[in-house]
């Protein structure tokens, strides 16, 4: 094994002793290299990659914060962009560059040197030319294009290059090539190749909030401002408002008509996605609220009377010159709405997604709390949804669809009307299932697409589904109407067809001796290794394709059992469990080069989250469960897949098997057999708080109505001391304290308020109904002059940036607590589901010995314990009351209802507890039904006389009960309007009067 040979040319770049001959030498190498991968092999190899890390290492700008403080920043530019020097850089920029377009072989070399922080460096100086800005960008979509296909088990989780681009040295470059004019096509091509950047990048939370942070979200809401200036569709008047605080000053220029817009809308959609407040930020922006400012009803001024003694009225005739309505409606189609019907409230399984901060019974974890998560009124509509509506009727490609993606998440997050409902089910809905036609074609497509991998129409096909899956995820309507469209039919036939063989799309390298060079890698520098060889950009597509099939075949039957049928009549339950199976980690390693695309070839990670989902939707249906799942083997896959590697496959497994598990479930068995009790003790353990909520949800589906023996191994596994660490938590009080310390921190004063969509500030623990004018530091910045727009107003003014920053930590806060009331949630419905049943008094015993029965006890009162918190930081009420959340009251009642319908020991020690069945007195009248109704059953378990043995001891239970005041607690609950607690309350009546009868 000997090291490769360095080829002549490269010996002379690295010998050049000027640098016009480095400029020769790197022409050079460019045109040999361009198109010949195998060249490019050999050059990697013989160490090409640190010649040209040494050569733009040397032209980094460090020159001009000296000339910038000179006042000479902008000769030094285009000195610097016209030297020999600039154009060194420049051919070694694009050697770079075609060495990344030889595929995902090249980019460990390039990572493992200093090439992308050097020129992210020279992207990120101020006198960066365009010569420089536009090859760079292009490199690094190169590479963002191509990192997906390195490794098909991690895909797209490679966050190296984002972490590098959208780091806070780095954003504002960003922001500046973003925010200049469409001045001329470099200009506009760099624009667009920096969207398309943040678009393929863009998937980490913290990024988003930097990008909307530091001022990326509204230069791309001033680009989009633009084609509503380009396509006429600004709102009359709004001239009125460009001097108005938040507003540009002017009106943007348009955007020229070789503009692309599909870039800019799918940036702003990966930065707001999942984030109300992103959105609303975004919606706030100068851009967008300078050509959409808010429609205020208007009156003509013959319609406005004054009075004799000065005040104003209106005439009797006054009507509004328009209700506040929105203009760029009347250029949208009527639509009808006889066959709009509101969901229902209450489903046997709820929808999926997060609509609101009601609990659902389909998630193993509640969705995140927010106050503003519920629609936003009508009123508060921004114009941009029907612009978007618009394009997505006149416009087509990926246009159309990034309109469509953007419409549906501002949708989602509550920020377009209730009544657009019927107009998505009739233009939105049959665009996208069009799209997923076979012969669906893109006009006048040319070969492939700007990434060089794959055609447009590829790309648009692979993301048609997830937008349609986001659309209907919540709503029985948009589903109704897409199952309607065949959408169930094409969605299975395309499943299907995704595992059919994938052409080879490139042969292996032919070398003269017939086999590859023999090198040693161990001998090789890292920036001269190359990486591996990756998969192929079609089986990446495919894999994708896939991914967002499986989302959409989820998202549209998660209410209707006929939905899931038809799903099993097309005959595609098979390609949902073959989706499960990851790709063996024991493939050989031609398998990368030539996969066949079976069942056996494996999935990556996100098709594997996907077809979690699938099948999670389909097991809600006790006939397919029985039937279509059991033949194709469901159970297998998942039993694998929660012991994957990855944490979010485990937690996406886990929610598929409580479905698995439940009593009617055939496979209960299975999953006590297999041995994955242990696996889900284990899982109920992690730090992980969504894995553990599931992982405790199963447990409780598992214990419920089996042997003794299995209920004592999962207490034995999850262990006692664990189990009373868990009950004995006060998430109230957590959340309280971790919010006074956001407000030290932030020393705002408001740290447990948020402002709403309208801009008024709510306190989540204690609303406030005035809360004055805002403090200086919150007020709006001057708005910029007309004609006078600088890169600095696209830095958010204090007030939005705090608001921001705000809203994200109160969802972080407000997350978490949801977190720690599930957890402990079902922690007690794990315990309640063990004292059912058969053996329930055993049970119960046996719960006492190991928790200890003044523990448990102990920890069921502190539940329900009314509790109050000092608030030091207020002058005015110090003392805040604090209400336990509806969960934890129900779960805790429950638990005591079945302790007390044990034997009369178990009840003896429930009466005997000093502070629990007082404390239960307080929540007779509670507003939540599920809460009443345990109280009274807790009253008639304990009174309840099963055999005359037990006579005085319920007459006792029900003198003391008498005492505790739950004699007048039930006569009000005689007219309660929920007709079972009437029904209980009569009986509970009956047997209080019975025994307490002289």
């Amino acid at each position: 094994m000997t090291r490769a040979a360095a080829p002549p040319i490269l010996l002379q770049l690295r010998s050049s002793e000027s640098v016009s001959e480095q400029v020769v030498s790197l022409r050079t190498l460019k045109n040999e290299l361009i198109g010949h991968d195998q060249r490019k092999e050999a050059y990697v190899a013989g160490g090409i990659i640190p010649a040209l890390a040494q050569v733009l290492a040397l032209r980094r700008p460090g020159k001009a914060a000296a000339a910038e403080s000179n006042g000479s920043a902008i000769s030094q530019a285009r000195s610097y962009q016209s030297s020999e020097e600039s154009e060194a850089c420049l051919q070694a920029i694009l050697i770079v560059g075609s060495l990344a377009q030889g595929g995902p072989t090249f980019l460990a070399p390039i990572f493992a040197s200093d090439i992308i922080p050097t020129l992210l460096t020279i992207l990120s100086s101020p006198d960066c030319p365009s010569t420089f800005s536009l090859p760079i960008l292009r490199l690094l979509n190169t590479i963002a294009d191509r990192l997906p296909l390195q490794s098909q088990e991690q895909w797209p989780r490679d966050t190296r290059l984002a972490d590098m681009v959208l780091s806070p040295e780095n954003i504002g470059a960003l922001r500046r090539i973003v925010a200049q004019e469409y001045s001329t096509t470099r200009s506009q091509t760099c624009i667009e190749l920096a969207a398309s950047l943040i678009g393929k990048l863009c998937t980490e939370e913290i990024h988003k909030t930097d990008l909307a942070e530091c001022g990326v979200l509204d230069a791309l809401a001033v680009k989009i401002a633009s084609f509503v200036v380009a396509q006429g569709f600004v709102l009359p008047g709004a001239e009125d408002h460009l001097q108005e605080p938040g507003a540009l000053g002017d009106i943007p220029p348009p955007a020229p008509a070789s503009a692309r817009l599909a870039p800019i809308l799918r940036a702003v959609t990966v930065i707001i996605e999942q984030s109300k407040w992103r959105a609303e930020h975004f919606l706030s922006s100068p851009g967008i609220v300078t050509v959409f400012p808010k429609q205020v009803p208007g009156f003509a001024s013959v319609d406005i009377k004054k009075g004799p003694w000065g005040s104003t009225y209106f005439s009797g005739s006054a009507v509004p010159r328009h209700h506040g309505g929105n203009p760029v409606d009347s250029l949208l189609p009527s639509v009808p709405l006889a066959h709009v019907k509101s969901s229902p409230s209450s489903a046997n399984f709820p929808p999926l997604g997060n609509a609101g901060s009601q609990r659902r019974s389909s998630h193993s974890f509640p969705t995140p709390f927010s106050l503003a998560e519920t629609p936003a009124p009508e009123e508060d509509e921004n114009s941009i949804v029907p612009w978007l509506l618009c394009i997505i009727r006149s416009e087509g490609g990926m246009v159309r669809l990034m309109a469509a993606r953007l419409v549906t998440v501002l949708f989602r997050l509550g920020l377009a009307k209730k009544h657009r409902v019927p107009m998505f089910s009739y233009l939105l809905v049959p665009i996208l299932i069009r799209m997923l036609d076979k012969d669906f074609q893109l006009p006048q497509e040319n070969g492939t697409s700007e990434d060089g991998l794959i055609t447009a129409t590829q790309h648009l096909k692979e993301e048609a589904p997830a937008v349609l899956a986001n659309l209907v995820m919540d709503d029985q309507e948009l589903q109704r109407h897409a199952v309607e469209g065949s959408a169930l039919k094409r969605l299975s036939q395309l499943l299907k067809e995704t595992y059919n063989p994938v052409p080879e799309s490139s042969r292996p390298m032919w070398y003269p001796e017939g086999d590859s060079p023999a090198l040693d890698p161990e001998s090789m520098a890292p920036e001269c290794r190359l990486g591996p060889p990756g998969y192929s950009p079609i089986l990446c597509h495919v894999m994708r394709y896939r991914e967002s099939i499986l989302k959409a075949l989820a998202a549209l039957v998660p209410f209707k059992d006929e939905y899931r049928k038809a799903v099993c009549e097309n005959g595609v339950v098979p390609y949902i469990i073959d989706s499960l199976k990851p790709r063996p980690s024991d493939a050989p390693a031609d398998a990368v080069l030539m996969p066949k695309n079976t069942a056996a070839d494996g999935n990556p990670t996100p098709t594997l989250l996907a077809a979690c989902g699938a099948a999670r939707m389909l097991t809600r249906s006790v006939s397919v469960l029985r039937t279509s799942l059991i033949d194709a083997g469901v159970a297998q896959p998942l039993f694998v897949l929660i012991r994957h590697h990855d944490l979010e496959v485990q937690i996406a497994a886990t929610a598929a098997i409580c479905n698995l598990a439940l009593d009617f479930s055939p496979m209960k068995e299975a999953i006590i057999s297999a041995d994955i009790i242990p696996t889900l003790c284990e899982h109920a353990q992690s730090s992980n708080t969504k894995l553990r909520i599931e992982s405790l949800w199963a447990l409780k589906h598992v214990v419920y109505n089996t042997p003794n023996d299995i209920k004592m191994k999962v207490v034995e596994a999850l262990g006692p001391s664990w189990i009373r660490q868990v009950i004995t938590q006060d998430p109230v009080i957590a959340l309280t304290r971790r919010g006074m310390e956001d407000e030290a921190d932030q020393a705002s004063g408001i740290a447990m308020g948020r402002v709403n969509s309208a801009g008024e500030q709510v306190d989540i623990l204690n609303p406030m109904e005035d809360v004055g004018e805002p403090s200086e530091d919150f007020k709006m910045t001057d708005t910029m002059p007309p004609s006078k727009m600088s890169l600095d107003m696209f830095l958010p003014d204090a007030r939005r940036r705090r608001r921001l920053v705000l809203h994200g930590n109160l969802e972080q806060s407000t997350q978490s607590r949801q977190d720690d009331i599930a957890v402990q949630e079902q922690t007690f419905d794990l315990l309640r589901n063990i004292i059912c049943g058969g053996g329930a008094n055993e049970m119960i015993d046996y719960l006492f010995k190991e928790l200890g029965e003044t523990e448990l006890l102990d920890a069921l009162a502190n539940k329900l314990r009314p509790r109050t918190i000092q608030l030091q930081h207020r002058r005015e009420s110090p003392t805040l009351s604090l209400s336990v959340p509806n969960e934890i009251l129900i779960s805790a009642s429950a638990m005591i209802i079945h302790i007390a319908a044990g034997l009369p020991r178990h009840r003896a020690v429930l009466m005997s507890h000093d502070n629990l069945l007082r404390s239960l007195t307080n929540y007779f009248n509670h507003s939540h039904r599920d809460v009443r109704a345990n109280c009274v059953w807790v009253v008639i378990n304990l009174i309840y006389e099963e055999d005359q043995s037990d006579h005085e001891g319920c007459r006792a239970r029900a003198s003391r009960l008498k005492t505790l005041g739950v004699t007048d607690k039930l006569a009000s609950l005689q007219d309660d309007s929920d007709l079972d607690i009437k029904e209980r309350t009569k009986t509970a009546v009956h047997l209080l009067n019975s025994l307490l009868a002289p």
